[in-house]
Parts: C-alpha cells; sequence; structure tokens
C-alpha cells in the first residue's frame, strides 16, 4: 500500500507541469553555472588550478542544486497533506485499512522521486565530461549521496509542514522558515559550545564533507535522524487530526 500512495504521487508529480517545470528550470540553471565553471576552469593555468574538475563541480554544482532543491521542495510537498486534509481525501485514507505510518511514508517516497530526478542531474552534467578529461567517481558518487540526503530530508519538513495546516501556502512558508532557520543557525552564537552545536544543527556543514568525498558516519546519523524527526512530528501531528 505504501508504493500504491507513491506510486500516486509521483503520477501525480510527474503527469502535471509542476514537476517538470521545477526540474526544467533547474536544469536550465545547472547547464548555466556548469559552463561558466568549466570556461573560468579551462582559463586558468595549470599552476594556478587549486583543485581538480571533480572537486570544483563538487563544490560549486552540486551545492547549488541542494539550495534549488530547498527552494523546490516546500513547493512540491505544500498540498501533499494540506491538500488531502483540505479537501476531504485525507478523511478517505483514513478510513481505509492503512495505518498513518503507511500514508505518510507512501507521501514521504511520492515526494522522493522529484528529490532523487533533481539530484542526477549534476552528475549526468558531470558524467558528459568523462569522455575528455579524469573524473573522480567517487567524489561524484559522493556528492550526489549527499544532495539526495539533503533533498531528502527537506522533503520530511516539507511534509510536517504540510501537516501543520489545511492551507498549501502556509505549509511552503512554514516549511520555507524551518530550512532557512537549519541553514543559517550555524551563523549565530558566540561561546564555542553553542557555535559547536549550531554547526552540528546546520544541513550545510555536513553536506560539505560529503561534498568533498568525505562519507562520515556523523554525517549520515545527521540526515537520518533528522528526517526521521520530522517525519514523526508529521506522524504526531496527523494522529492528533485523526483523534480530533
Amino acid at each position: 500500500m505504501i508504493f500504491a500512495i507513491a506510486r500516486r504521487e509521483w503520477q501525480a508529480s510527474f503527469l502535471s507541469a509542476q514537476a517538470w517545470t521545477l526540474l526544467a528550470v533547474s536544469q536550465l540553471i545547472l547547464a548555466w553555472i556548469f559552463l561558466r565553471l568549466l570556461e573560468g576552469y579551462s582559463g586558468l593555468e595549470i599552476a594556478q588550478r587549486k583543485a581538480g574538475i571533480t572537486l570544483e563541480l563538487s563544490l560549486n554544482l552540486f551545492s547549488f542544486t541542494a539550495v534549488l532543491a530547498l527552494l523546490a521542495v516546500p513547493l512540491l510537498s505544500m498540498r501533499m497533506l494540506s491538500g488531502e486534509v483540505r479537501e476531504g481525501t485525507f478523511n478517505l485514507l483514513g478510513s481505509a485499512p492503512i495505518s498513518r505510518v503507511e500514508i505518510l511514508l507512501g507521501k514521504f517516497l511520492g515526494l522522493a522521486g522529484p528529490v532523487v530526478a533533481m539530484g542526477l542531474l549534476p552528475l549526468l552534467l558531470s558524467l558528459g565530461l568523462a569522455f575528455g578529461t579524469d573524473l573522480d567517481l567517487g567524489l561524484l558518487a559522493a556528492a550526489t549521496l549527499g544532495v539526495w540526503l539533503t533533498g531528502l530530508m527537506f522533503a520530511s519538513v516539507g511534509l510536517f509542514a504540510s501537516s501543520m495546516t489545511t492551507q498549501p501556502g502556509l505549509a511552503a512558508v512554514a516549511s520555507y522558515g524551518i530550512l532557512v532557520l537549519l541553514s543559517v543557525i550555524n551563523r549565530t552564537g558566540s561561546w564555542s559550545e553553542a557555535v559547536t552545536l549550531f554547526d552540528w544543527l546546520s544541513w550545510n556543514e555536513h553536506l560539505f564533507w560529503l561534498l568533498q568525498g568525505i562519507v562520515r558516519a556523523s554525517d549520515l546519523l545527521y540526515f537520518f535522524l533528522f528526517t526521521a524527526f520530522f517525519l514523526a512530528l508529521a506522524h504526531r501531528r496527523l494522529a492528533n487530526r485523526y483523534l480530533g
């Protein structure tokens, strides 16, 4: 049943213009960044190149993909639960022989489809250079994993925000608010202990290591915990709504 719900969400996303428009716009922006990056890199002397082309692609192209995911995921997720509740179809799902966990996981997997597709865009652009230069495929794999994990965490935040209200617009605003907070939280604080904590809470600090090809258990744990945390909050919100 989880995959049935996910398939329904995939069809709703990819049979409409929203997902394709976001992917097309993302591809145009990433292609422009890719060409500008190649132009700047090829214009440098060998002695001036501080990093290889793969690392340049990872730190610039893949990192900007995460920013695009931050902008796109709240738009994709804002109707997933709030729209169901507002239109009354959530009550139909709730009366079916399916648990709220299955409903939530189905929605999450449905949102994972566009997230995974967006994460493939910089990888495909980078692999286009494989015929003319040596690429660090391990670094590209780690960067792609980082973008996927980041996007999936964004998806869990979006679902939580969508579970809080029946207004999709408010859900998008709430989602942006949480994600922006987790983006800039490491720029606050004046004590060393607080800075360390805020650095750990910021998703971009963990993504940075993956973009360098360093896969640390602490970074994987961060994305897993935060994704599970916001999904648990969404489940709690749905349970309260169902009981109410």
